[in-house]
């Protein structure tokens, strides 16, 4: 089954290269040296980001650890890791290919 894969273009002054992610992997494309050095490291551990929920009016704060090659693994690098840990600008963050959003939602919800 074709499956599109989650994209984020990674920027560093005038150099980028693509984060991608197919539901099973997370992976640099085109990546230059420097932004590899930097985002490597992120790529084949567990990351760890924190959540909060209100239940009975109150705030309750969580820990979550998201495993590599998954989709919650993609949104902890993209929105966290890679801006604030790895220091490369995340510019673009989009969705390609064929299935539609809420099929490749379901696929890749079932691999977390």
């Amino acid at each position: 089954m074709s499956m599109s894969i989650l994209v984020a273009r990674l920027e560093m002054g005038d150099l980028h290269c693509r984060l991608c992610c197919d539901g099973k992997r997370v992976f640099l494309e085109d990546a230059v040296e420097v932004i590899t050095s930097r985002v490597q490291p992120y790529l084949e551990r567990d990351l760890e980001y924190k959540s909060s929920d209100w239940v009975d009016g109150k705030e309750v704060k969580q820990v979550h650890t998201a495993v590599p090659g998954t989709a919650e693994h993609f949104s902890a690098l993209v929105w966290h890791y890679i801006p604030h840990r790895a220091k490369v600008g995340v510019s673009v963050i989009k969705n390609e290919g064929e299935v539609p959003f809420e099929e490749r939602a379901e696929i890749l919800r079932d691999d977390l």
